[in-house]
């Protein structure tokens, strides 16, 4: 059975997520992922909603970075256009191996 969430923020650090909100506004002019997924989040949802969903990827890229100790590496604005293009270049790929594709000569009615 599917269970619909709330869209309400949990009890938690109101100085940090005041601080996480305020990052995610700073980078707003910027061409980097965050401002990326805030425009994109933002369009869909409205703007509290946008913002907080980007400060939430902002708090989850701070803890994986903290977590490993690895430095963070920059993925581009265009992450996910670009994640989408090769997932269906590969699945045409996988198609070909299997099937062969030639337009047909017959038309169907």
């Amino acid at each position: 059975m599917l269970v619909k969430k709330t869209s309400k923020t949990t009890q938690g650090n109101k100085a940090l997520k005041t601080m996480a909100v305020e990052c995610v506004l700073a980078t707003s002019r910027q061409n980097n992922r965050i401002a990326s997924h805030r425009k994109r989040i933002t369009k869909r949802q409205g703007k509290m909603k946008g913002r907080i969903a980007s400060a939430h990827l902002l708090l989850t890229i701070t803890y994986n970075i903290l977590k490993t100790g690895e430095p963070y590496h920059e993925l581009g604005s265009n992450y996910l256009e670009e994640k989408q293009n090769n997932k269906e270049l590969k699945m045409i790929e996988n198609l070909k191996k299997g099937y062969s594709i030639a337009p047909s000569k017959q038309q169907t009615a």
